[in-house]
C-alpha cells in the first residue's frame, strides 16, 4: 500500500554534496540524491487520501524561502541509526516551520487529519546504518561534520509525495505540487 507524505524538495546538487561526506562503510546506505527531501507531514498508508489532500492543500498561500543545511545529528533506534543535517537558524527556517503549521492546519479543517503532536524537528535523512555499523564510524562522522553546511537553496514548492517500498529501498513518486508565491524582495536590494 502506498504512503504519502508532504515534503520540500532539496535540489540533487546540493544533496549529493552532503551525502559525498558520509563513511563508505559497509552497513551504512546512503539515500539516493534524488530522495533527499525535507518531510512536513507523514501521512500512513492509504490509497484514498491523495484527493482530499490536495484539496487541502490548493488553499496554501505561502511565500518561497531559501534554506541551508547546517549541522548533522543521528537519531538511534533498534534497527540501527539514522544520519541526518540539519538546517541553519535563520528566516528560512522560520519560514519552513510556519509552512509546516500551515499544511497541518489545511489538513486538518480539510481532511480531518490532525498533525503530530511531537515537536517539528526538520532536518535531511542522508543515510540508515544497520546496527552492526561500529559506534567509532559513525561517532567520527558525527564529529568530522558537526559543522557540515550547504550552500542556500530556494522552497519553491510543497509536493505530496508517495513512497513505495520496494526490496531497492523506496521511491517517491509526486502526486502533486503546489507552487510558493514569489518572495518579496527586502526593501533596499
Amino acid at each position: 500500500m502506498p504512503r504519502l507524505f508532504i515534503a520540500v524538495e532539496v535540489p540533487p546538487a546540493r544533496a549529493a554534496r552532503l551525502l559525498s561526506t558520509l563513511p563508505a562503510a559497509s552497513g551504512i546506505r546512503p539515500v539516493p540524491a534524488a530522495q533527499v527531501h525535507l518531510t512536513l507531514h507523514f501521512l500512513g498508508e492509504s490509497e484514498t487520501l491523495a484527493g482530499p489532500v490536495e484539496a487541502a492543500l490548493d488553499r496554501i498561500r505561502a511565500p518561497a524561502f531559501s534554506l541551508q543545511a547546517l549541522g548533522t545529528g543521528r537519531f538511534r533506534s533498534g534497527q540501527g541509526a539514522v544520519l541526518w543535517a540539519g538546517l541553519a537558524p535563520g528566516p528560512g527556517l522560520d519560514a519552513l516551520r510556519t509552512l509546516h503549521a500551515s499544511v497541518g492546519q489545511a489538513l486538518a479543517d480539510g481532511t480531518g487529519i490532525v498533525p503530530e503532536r511531537r515537536r517539528y524537528h526538520p532536518h535531511l535523512t542522508l543515510a540508515r546504518c544497520r546496527p552492526s555499523v561500529p559506534e567509532s564510524v559513525l561517532r567520527g562522522w558525527l564529529d568530522a561534520q558537526r559543522v557540515l553546511a550547504s550552500e542556500p537553496w530556494a522552497v519553491q514548492r510543497v509536493v505530496l509525495f508517495e513512497s513505495r517500498l520496494s526490496p531497492q529501498g523506496p521511491q517517491h513518486l509526486v502526486l502533486a505540487a503546489w507552487p510558493l508565491m514569489p518572495a518579496t524582495p527586502t526593501p533596499g536590494y
